[in-house]
């Protein structure tokens, strides 16, 4: 089981990304904007953080930045329809690890979990 923070002004895309995520087990907290994301972020501890990009107040580049400041290993991933145009640098400089392009697949969404799960474990040991 994982700790997943679910961010996008989509209140259909939260529900479904956390739909996914919690008939697997995980335990999900979601938010609408980078700004309540933060703050959430601040108040509990979490394995994986999903981001859109194109959101008001705070991109989810943005976002990146600022969890990763708060827990550089902290595993992050961006689901956006722009997966394609986004280049290797600016990935690394937010601290983005993975891109999921939209319309993502239910697989893609449980594999991050799991990826965060073994990368949880391994901190533990």
């Amino acid at each position: 089981m994982v700790r997943v923070l679910v961010i996008d002004d989509d209140e259909d895309i939260r529900r479904l990304l956390a739909d996914i995520l919690t008939s697997a087990g995980h335990l999900v907290s979601d938010a609408s904007s980078g700004t309540e994301a933060v703050k959430i972020f601040q108040k509990d501890n979490f394995d994986l953080v999903l981001t859109d990009l194109e959101m008001p107040e705070m991109s989810g580049w943005e976002i990146a930045r600022s969890i990763k400041k708060l827990a550089p290993n902290i595993m992050i991933a961006m689901i956006t329809g722009w997966g394609e145009t986004i280049d290797s640098a600016q990935l690394q400089e937010s601290g983005i690890d993975k891109i999921v392009n939209k319309p993502f697949r239910i697989d893609q969404i449980l594999c991050l979990a799991g990826e965060a799960q073994t990368k949880k474990l391994c901190r533990q040991e």
